[in-house]
């Protein structure tokens, strides 16, 4: 049978063991929250890239069908002054 004192000694190692166990497991899950967030900041910069472009890519679709419609309207026009020409003649 094992004395007070060995009891003792034996109990305060599991406890150096346990906090041992536990501090190793702290810094693995520090490891694993500093990886997680510096994976989520290059997420952020991500997808901030991609809202500019497609920004871009809508602005640069406005710009073109503003330019289309400017076309039609400016070719539209000589037609246009031209029977009022033919009109004014006859």
């Amino acid at each position: 049978m094992a004395t007070q004192s060995e009891r003792l000694a034996a109990l305060e190692q599991r406890l150096t063991d346990h906090e041992a166990r536990c501090e190793e497991r702290l810094s693995e899950i520090k490891a694993a929250a500093a990886s997680t967030l510096s994976a989520v900041e290059g997420l952020k910069s991500r997808s901030g890239a991609l809202v500019v472009a497609l920004m871009a890519w809508a602005l640069a679709q406005v710009w073109s069908a503003n330019a289309a419609r400017l076309d039609r309207l400016e070719a539209r026009a000589p037609a246009v002054f031209q029977e009022a020409r033919h009109v004014a003649a006859d």
